[in-house]
Parts: C-alpha cells; structure tokens; sequence
C-alpha cells in the first residue's frame, strides 16, 4: 500500500517531526494554552473549508463512479469535522472565524491549485493530508486522558470516521500506484513530502504565532516605557 512506501521512503523523519511536535505533545499531556488551541481551531476550519473545496473538485472530474461516491463520503466527512468546530468550539470559546495567515493561506492554495492537476496528483494530497493528521491521532491514543480538557475534541477526530475516510483515500491511492509509471510514483512520493511539509508549517505557525506576537507586545511595551522615561 502507499501508506507503507511512504514510510520507507519519506515517512519517518518528517512524520516524527509532526507527532513530536511541541503542540501535540502539549495537547495530550493538557498543558497547551487554550489561546493556542482556540487559534487552531480556526486555523484548522479555514484548512477544512478548502479541503471539502479541493475534494468535490477532483471528485467533479473524476469517472470511477464507485470511487466518485466514495470520496463525496470524505466530503461529507470533512463538512461534518467543520460543523464540529463551528458548533462546539466557536460557540463555547467565542471564536471568531477570522483570516487565513500567510502559512494557512499557502497551504490551502496548494490544495486548490492541485485539484486543477492530474487526478491521480490531486487524489496523492487529499491522502497525505488524512494520513498525516491520522497517525498524528494514532499516537495520542496512548497517552490522551480522560480528564484532559481537550478530549471531546480527541474524541471525535479518533472516531470511525478518520480511519474509514483514510481507508477509502488509500485504496483509491493504491489503485492509481498500480497503474501509473515510475514517474508519476516518484510524483506521487514528492507530494506527500510537500505535503508533510505544509502540515508542518501549519502546526509551527500556530504554535509560536502568539508567542511571537506575545514577544512582539513585550518589545513594544518597553519601547513605550522607554519613550515615557525620556519625558519625565
């Protein structure tokens, strides 16, 4: 399965990065600040937003009417993952739906952009960005408590739902690995990496985006005590 030529050949360095990474680690020990939780979320409805967009784009050009039906369930997945965040988490934490940040906005105009490609390109990063947020939630199993603050959400992403949706992908992946050369395989191996790569992105800039902004504050407060000084 591609699953599996992904993690001899690009999987373990990057998908170690994305599972260690100071914010998942932080989100299964309940230590994450809820600010940056809070900035996630709307990060992560934004990426969804475009992701049911990029889907039911390729799915429109699509011929296999079996695998049409199958990735309009993924759809109809990601859409319910969206309401989840709008109804639970915008509601209860007053979250505003904001604006992309350059790193969400690059993210999501590759997706878009790649639903305009070759299918079998565009069927590749659908799959690598369920994998990824898959295994990501395969690893918190072990350590995800009941008492953590955040487990409704951990709940819902570690249902049913996210592995039969990363089944229907990597079948409809497996099938295009069968029949396509080696090219397009070494293609579809480049996609999921630049895709591995933009996950990354994405949890760093939510991460350390409000503690470069809180660093930011801090630098502008001592310019002002520093400007009051020089008047008094």
């Amino acid at each position: 399965m591609f699953s599996s030529i992904i993690r001899n050949c690009y999987g373990s360095n990057l998908l170690r990065c994305i599972v260690n990474h100071p914010f998942n680690v932080e989100l299964i020990n309940d230590t994450l600040n809820i600010e940056s939780f809070k900035f996630y979320i709307q990060r992560d409805a934004l990426f969804l937003d475009d992701y049911v967009r990029t889907t039911l784009i390729t799915v429109s050009r699509m011929k296999d009417y079996d695998n049409i039906i199958l990735l309009t369930k993924v759809a109809q997945w990601s859409i319910a993952a969206n309401k989840f965040l709008y109804n639970r988490y915008f509601t209860t934490y007053s979250v505003r739906h904001g604006k992309k940040s350059p790193v969400c906005f690059n993210f999501t105009n590759f997706l878009l952009s790649i639903s305009y490609s070759a299918t079998y390109e565009a069927i590749t990063v659908l799959y690598s960005c369920m994998f990824i947020y898959k295994t990501v939630i395969d690893d918190m199993k072990r350590g995800f408590k009941k008492n953590n603050r955040y487990k409704d959400w951990f709940n819902f992403y570690s249902s049913y739902s996210i592995e039969s949706r990363c089944d229907i992908l990597e079948n409809i992946v497996h099938e295009y690995c069968k029949r396509v050369g080696g090219n397009e395989t070494s293609r579809m191996l480049e996609l999921f990496r630049i895709s591995a790569q933009f996950e990354l992105d994405f949890w760093n800039n939510t991460y350390y985006f409000l503690k470069c902004n809180q660093v930011s504050r801090n630098i502008d407060n001592f310019k002002l005590v520093c400007m009051l000084n020089t008047y008094l």
